[in-house]
């Protein structure tokens, strides 16, 4: 039988060491940028080989039957794989497809190695009027333009040039009463009326935070037309300065609907429960643990309006919670994100164990109706601890101290032996424990007040960056109970010069109506007889950036610098 098991475990590792050397063994890959162009717009597909070779230039016939090669540049660079340092050949081809369609990228061999083909989804050209042709313009649009109360819109922004420009910038969207996340940020070349541009392309997800209009400010772009030099003496960057504006967006924030029953709003393009248990069994015995989770995946929301699931008391277990782990990931397509949720369940008690279904009520934009998501109730058969089974056989077990009456003894009787010396030896014991005790508690106080001491002396007011990156940290997560004395130290860091105890010293000093309608949504929710489930920390924190993007205008209200197009790592 071990034999068998040894044999099975080489076998094993066998094939999991061809596995990984087939994975090792594929040096050539080939990636694109965008896998969704318009007829007119191009991509860069990129072709790596990990590995030093002699290769210079590529065959590249069968990708000149379904697209355009505009640009081909080739690089090599060093990096560190699998802890050893290697070379890698990099060849970035622009490709313009030549018809509407699904374009294959065929695959392409590079000094013996293949790269898999790549399906690219061509679609018609985007129609521009006239009007539009000009060397500098921007582009922006929508993907809803009314919508419900913390759902995601898609807002993108383009920037087109027919013309070299420098010192490039664009205004980042600051947009009241909502949260603002950067999607994608990427350039490609588009043809229009056999023009080619340069497009610079931004998108972003918003999620308004209270019914109404929501107002989407124009975007500011400037730079600098770059001009050919006449002469040696002429500096770089001489060209007028250029600056346009997009176009201002009005979206109708609708509020939640009265048909809807759950107990927290979720409006999503998609939402579905996982579950799963470790180890995966369907028998437990009484006292042993397995811990069952259960994972959202939501499409079109961020991970802090995922609320936590909850597992209810059930008779027969007990429950051991462990933080939750939440993720949000961007896309050209919008946000998605997931949250989990996990307990280890001990049973205390044999029997059948039912665990009760999980149900999640929430809001289908895309067929703009009521859906729930569901998870069926799970059955454990629970028996009898294996303590149990060993107190069983050990009653069971034969007691060879006693000496059978047919047996006589081996050995002659032993003297009984004398117990003066163990008293002795015992008190002797007892004594040096408690000397011990006595030192380890002096040893103790000792430390504790020096730590105390190293807390007086070290200890130093927040700053208000430090405050702020805690506050946001908190609202980020929804920790609704941390969140009132970090906003209290937040703000004492904001106005060193006042004393802030309260709620209201907050209201009062920051004469701010979106942040005043926000703080007294908190005070209700925290202190109120009856709290809003749908109440977000998002929106405390949208209040909070306004007013401080209000304040540094103020302050600088001469100071028009634009945040850069293509932002410093």
């Amino acid at each position: 039988m071990v034999n068998t098991i040894n044999r099975l475990l080489l076998l094993t590792i066998t094939l999991c060491i061809s596995l990984a050397s087939t994975t090792i063994n594929a040096e050539a890959v080939a990636e694109v940028d965008r896998s969704v162009v318009a007829v007119d717009e191009s991509l860069v597909l990129t072709l790596s080989l990990y590995r030093n070779s002699s290769v210079k230039t590529l065959d590249l016939t069968g990708i000149r039957s379904n697209f355009h090669i505009v640009g081909n540049n080739q690089s090599s660079r060093h990096t560190y794989r699998n802890g050893q340092s290697e070379s890698i050949m990099e060849w970035q081809i622009t490709l313009i497809p030549k018809h509407v369609g699904q374009l294959i990228i065929p695959a392409i061999i590079i000094d013996g190695d293949k790269t898999e083909p790549i399906t690219i989804d061509v679609r018609p050209a985007v129609p521009l009027s006239e009007d539009k042709l000009l060397p500098v313009y921007l582009e922006s649009q929508l993907d809803h333009d009314s919508v419900y109360v913390q759902q995601q819109i898609v807002y993108t922004l383009r920037v087109f040039q027919s013309i070299q420009l420098d010192n490039m910038n664009v205004s980042e969207p600051d947009i009241d009463n909502a949260v603002v996340k950067k999607l994608s940020q990427q350039s490609y070349q588009r043809r229009i009326k056999n023009t080619p541009y340069r497009v610079h392309e931004l998108r972003y997800a918003i999620f308004p935070q209270q019914s109404g209009e929501l107002i989407i400010p124009e975007a500011v772009f400037s730079a600098n037309e770059v001009v050919a030099r006449r002469s040696i003496f002429n500096l770089p960057g001489q060209g007028r300065a250029i600056r346009k504006l997009s176009q201002q967006h009005t979206v109708i924030v609708k509020d939640i609907p009265k048909q809807f029953t759950g107990s927290v709003w979720l409006p999503a393009q998609s939402i579905r429960l996982e579950q799963s248990f470790i180890p995966t069994l369907k028998q437990l015995h009484v006292g042993e643990s397995i811990t069952r989770s259960i994972t959202i995946h939501a499409n079109g929301l961020l991970d802090s309006q995922l609320p936590p699931v909850k597992f209810p008391a059930t008779p027969g277990v007990k429950y051991y919670p462990d933080k939750a782990q939440t993720q949000s990931n961007e896309s050209e397509q919008g946000i998605s994100s997931s949250r989990t949720d996990s307990t280890a369940l001990i049973p205390t008690q044999q029997g059948t164990l039912t665990l009760p279904q999980v149900r999640i009520v929430w809001w289908d934009t895309t067929i703009d109706e009521q859906r729930e998501a569901l998870i069926p109730a799970s059955t454990l058969n629970i028996v009898p601890a294996l303590n149990d089974d060993a107190s069983i056989t050990t009653a069971k077990a034969v007691d060879h101290s006693q000496t059978s009456p047919d047996t006589e003894p081996t050995n002659p009787p032993v003297a009984p032996t004398q117990h003066g010396f163990w008293p002795i030896i015992s008190a002797m014991l007892a004594a040096a424990w408690i000397i011990t005790l006595f030192m380890w508690w002096n040893v103790k106080r000792q430390l504790t007040a020096q730590a105390a001491q190293t807390v007086v002396t070290d200890t130093a007011p927040l700053s208000e960056k430090q405050a702020y990156k805690t506050l946001a940290t908190l609202c980020h997560n929804n920790d609704i109970g941390k969140l009132r004395q970090a906003l209290l130290d937040w703000a004492q860091s904001y106005w060193p010069n006042h004393t802030i105890g309260s709620l209201q010293d907050i209201a009062r000093l920051c004469d701010h109506q979106p942040l005043n309608n926000v703080l007294l949504q908190l005070d209700n929710h925290l202190y109120g007889t009856r709290s809003d489930s749908s109440w977000n920390a998002q929106s405390l924190l949208s209040a909070i950036k306004t007013l401080k993007t209000q304040t540094s205008r103020r302050e600088t209200a001469k100071d028009t610098t634009l945040a850069p197009l293509y932002p410093q790592s």
